[in-house]
């Protein structure tokens, strides 16, 4: 046997196998980075916490078109359920029977299902809808932008830590603006 023999089929598979077996390894540590990058940061919004009520808000314009599907996921367009979605209305002014006038409106207008309307625990100057899941914002949006259209009307996350009914999609605290159109 000499130092400089012809390799053979044996080395040249086994080269193939280690190299084989390396972009295995490799593909699967990405796929597996990906995943953990992907638990470790939710979509943004989810949970957290934030101010008392709500977390970041935006001003709200007509309805959009979303590219939303029901669980959340980016692809195919949604539209508002309306039927069915639970509210809570809440008074942020000092006009007596604002809560439960409107409340009565978005019941028997959209079909909304709704909880006791009750006093907001302090003043609210802009009305502002509140929801408490990500795939509950487009019913904010659209809530926003057909009954409430002659406003500029907040949407923002509802504080998970917030005192609403925990069965409450929709949390609508009517404020001086408001009060200021019913007029």
């Amino acid at each position: 046997m000499g130092a400089h023999e012809p390799p053979t089929n044996r080395s040249f598979y086994l080269s193939l196998a280690a190299s084989t077996l390396r972009f295995a390894i490799i593909v699967a540590l990405v796929v597996g980075g990906i995943v953990l990058i992907n638990q470790a940061f939710p979509e943004a919004g989810e949970g957290g916490s934030g101010p008392p009520i709500g977390g970041t808000t935006t001003a709200t314009t007509p309805p959009v078109t979303p590219t939303e599907t029901p669980d959340g996921a980016t692809g195919g367009t949604r539209t508002p359920q309306i039927v069915g979605v639970r509210i809570a209305v809440f008074n942020g002014t000092e006009r007596t029977g604002l809560a439960g006038e409107t409340t009565t409106t978005l019941v028997d207008e959209y079909g909304y299902v709704a909880v006791e309307p009750a006093d907001a625990p302090s003043p609210v100057a802009v009305t502002t809808i509140y929801y408490r899941r990500n795939r509950d914002r487009i019913e904010a949006e659209f809530l926003a932008g057909d009954f409430f259209k002659r406003l500029d009307v907040r949407v923002a996350k509802l504080d998970p830590d917030a005192d609403v009914d925990p069965e409450v999609q929709l949390a609508i605290y009517l404020g001086n603006d408001y009060a200021a159109l019913r007029d």
